[in-house]
């Protein structure tokens, strides 16, 4: 994560827009998913830096609709992926509240195949990188500039803020949308608590991690034995170990104990 850090100190993100083939810059707006792709282009190249510098490469999914947005991997050791995924989100003010979906819950998490490259298994890590911004209300969208003209352009986004951490780290236990099955981050105002992976996993660990969000009902289920972090450290101490399995092995008595000092704590 240092070497995240440090290179990415150096990367400028003011952005005028596409430059076509004729020398006319063509201006973005707010949308957010076209600034979410501007961060993904920034990333990518340090993501392959880093990767070269540790004899691995970066890949992308064949489909853009999968988990996640770049894998990187050592060719020599198929099972050790580490899945990186790119969040974006915007804030009105310095005292907003932050808050990311983390992808779905409802589908490679429970068979390990569903709308995911490679296993879930595959994987040995699974990063996120997330940015914050603020939008510029004044930028326009398809506004088209000579390119001797650029520093008349609006830039539609400014006070660019980043991390990276483990994914189970920022987890919160709330999905992320009312009706989705997105895990949803847990909430703060202070964007260091992401960067420090301040979440309630933390302590519990990715293997509970894995077990809380494997387990969460889906939008549609009517019975639903827990929906909080409260409920499931009373919910899972009940349970025949052989009925909470995971799709990797885990220690469950280690799992058991972290679940069960955490409980002792709400």
């Amino acid at each position: 994560m240092d070497e995240f850090y440090k290179e990415m100190q150096y990367i400028n993100f003011e952005t005028y827009g596409i430059l076509d083939s004729s020398g006319m810059i063509h201006t973005l707006g707010t949308d957010s998913k076209i600034i979410g792709r501007i961060f993904e282009m920034f990333t990518q190249p340090i993501l392959e830096k880093i990767a070269k510098r540790h004899n691995m490469i970066l890949t992308t999914p064949a489909s853009q609709t999968v988990y996640p947005d770049f894998i990187m991997m050592n060719e020599i050791n198929p099972k050790g992926k580490i899945a990186i995924d790119i969040k974006t989100t915007y804030i009105e003010s310095d005292h907003s509240t932050i808050k990311f979906t983390l992808g779905s819950f409802g589908s490679y998490m429970r068979n390990n195949t569903k709308n995911i490259e490679y296993k879930y298994t595959d994987y040995s890590k699974h990063y996120v990188i997330g940015f914050v911004y603020k939008r510029n209300g004044r930028a326009q969208e398809s506004k088209v500039y000579e390119y001797k003209d650029r520093d008349k352009i609006i830039f539609p986004f400014y006070d660019v803020k980043y991390f990276i951490q483990e994914k189970y780290k920022i987890a919160g236990d709330k999905p992320g949308s009312g009706n989705t099955e997105n895990i949803g981050s847990f909430t703060t105002k202070n964007l260091d608590d992401l960067k420090d992976g301040k979440g309630p996993f933390r302590e519990l660990g990715p293997d509970a991690f894995d077990l809380y969000w494997k387990y969460y009902p889906k939008y549609r289920t009517t019975n639903k034995p827990y929906t909080s972090l409260m409920e499931f450290v009373k919910w899972f101490p009940k349970q025949n170990p052989s009925s909470v399995t995971l799709l990797h092995t885990y220690n469950y008595n280690q799992t058991l104990c972290r679940i069960q000092t955490y409980a002792k704590k709400l």
